[in-house]
């Protein structure tokens, strides 16, 4: 029979990682809540400008932006 003492001697490092892993994954969830909007709430019109430069990088015709500059062109448009 194996003692208490050994068997929480085993059984504490992986109780451990569980642990840390839950706290990590949900450190990250809150965080990415906070910082990403939900796909949903993207303008259907921001989406279609995405998907053209996406085209225009893979056909080698893309754009360079500053900053300032892509701030101005896809984040501030109303």
């Amino acid at each position: 029979m194996i003692s208490e003492a050994k068997l929480v001697e085993r059984l504490a490092p992986m109780v451990e990682e569980r642990v840390r892993y839950k706290v990590v994954r949900s450190i990250i969830d809150t965080l990415e809540e906070q910082c990403y909007p939900p796909e949903e709430m993207f303008r259907e019109e921001f989406i279609k400008r995405v998907e053209e430069a996406e085209k225009n990088a893979m056909a080698r015709k893309s754009k360079h932006y500053t900053y300032d500059e892509f701030k101005k062109e896809f984040l501030h448009r109303e």
